[in-house]
């Protein structure tokens, strides 16, 4: 048995520096999975006001899995910078409380067979597999070693999970006591698992899939509840989740953080491993931040890109689900009636998809108050525009009985 995994290993290092992610319609073998990933962006200093030139530093990061493992890799993206990333190490370990790990259970990753890595701007690398026993819906640490960082890094801003910074260089056995902490996560963008069965489903989304309002630390974003629901009540074990949501993010209009979503659909969603569904759930930014007069005019825009992610997804054989936009009565200049009624007329249009995507996921009448529909349920607001983590759970379900 040893040999054979030895055998595997072998010829899954051999591949992994030409592999590329694919979608998993019409793979047959053993293939690379997406256990966890997120949406790159640029840094907005007024949300990462602290000093992010991460040379010469040891960086912690903890993520939490959904499907488990055996083999491993990681995707580390230098892709929104402008300067080179040189890497010392990398490891990764099961994590404890806080920046605490399993030292002894920790594994050094390699780049091209060796442990240094230089990313050049604008480019994202992958990792040689690693043997690693992964389980399902672990947290796991990745500590990154850094040499010299851009002074802008490439980054996901909304982790809700912290990260554990020190000078220098670290090893399993550092401590980390005396770390900065932040909540955001640094050129991690996605790990991936070696799986003969398994596939995964990619969301593209804003803050509400991103988690804002969510507990830190807790993994309780709707996703991570729906990664947890299929495989402990439908025992759904196969089937990846990875968060595509970005704070703050639209769908076609200017502003906002992070690539539109039909401009990073290809990047986000389509590049990701093993895929064979996509849920496309977002556009309330496009609708809150509409002008007057508008909003007729991004609802109509919101449906061609919806459309064009849609006929994206099919030419990649991938299923798609679409989520109707939640209530926003209540959140300031988002909610008036013009933009209600955009809102309204982009649900009613989701909603005659039936038959033609493979599933609605709507978000908005489970959420929504049966007493004032154009509001969330007092229950399940936090700022009358996000769920709380209540809300986000009900949604994690719920997503579950539809996507099983």
């Amino acid at each position: 048995m040893k040999k054979l995994l030895l055998l595997i290993l072998g010829c899954v290092l051999a591949l992994t520096a030409t592999a590329q992610p694919t979608s998993l319609r019409g793979v047959t073998g053993r293939h690379w999975v997406g256990t966890w990933a997120t949406a790159i962006q640029p840094v907005v200093k007024s949300f990462m006001p602290y000093n992010n030139c991460m040379t010469n530093r040891s960086v912690r990061q903890v993520v939490k899995v959904s499907i488990g493992g055996n083999v491993v890799r990681l995707k580390i993206s230098n892709e929104l910078s402008t300067e080179p990333l040189v890497i010392r190490s990398v490891y990764i370990a099961p994590a404890l409380e806080g920046a605490a790990i399993v030292p002894k259970e920790a594994r050094y990753l390699q780049f091209g067979k060796k442990y240094k890595v230089t990313i050049p701007a604008g480019k994202a690398v992958w990792s040689d597999a690693l043997s690693f026993p992964l389980k399902a819906l672990s947290r796991l640490a990745i500590t990154i070693n850094y040499t010299k960082a851009p002074v802008v890094p490439t980054v996901h801003m909304g982790s809700r999970t912290t990260s554990y910074i020190v000078k220098g260089c670290t090893n399993a056995h550092s401590s980390f006591a005396k770390a900065f902490r932040e909540e955001h996560w640094f050129n991690i963008a996605a790990l991936d698992v070696y799986d003969f069965q398994a596939s995964a489903v990619a969301i593209i989304g804003n803050s509400i899939t991103d988690g804002k309002n969510s507990t830190d630390n807790a993994q309780n974003r709707w996703p991570d509840i729906l990664s947890e629901t299929l495989q402990k009540k439908y025992k759904k074990t196969d089937l990846g989740i990875l968060n595509l949501g970005i704070g703050n993010n639209r769908v076609a209009t200017t502003g906002g953080f992070g690539y539109p979503a039909k401009t990073r659909f290809d990047h986000d969603i389509l590049e990701q491993s093993g895929v064979s569904a996509v849920v496309i759930f977002e556009g309330i930014n496009d609708i809150g931040n509409a002008r007057t007069g508008e909003s007729e005019a991004v609802a109509q825009l919101l449906i061609r890109s919806y459309e064009e992610m849609i006929k994206k997804a099919r030419e990649h054989h991938l299923k798609v689900y679409l989520g109707t936009i939640t209530p926003m009565k209540g959140c300031g200049v988002y909610y008036n009636l013009f933009h209600e009624a955009a809102r309204e007329q982009v649900n009613e249009w989701i909603r005659k998809q039936r038959g033609r995507v493979d599933g609605i996921l709507d978000f908005d009448e489970l959420l929504r108050d049966r007493e004032e529909p154009h509001q969330l349920k007092r229950e399940y607001q936090s700022d009358w525009l996000h769920p709380n983590p209540e809300g986000y759970r009900v949604m994690g379900e719920y997503a579950a009985s539809v996507l099983k």
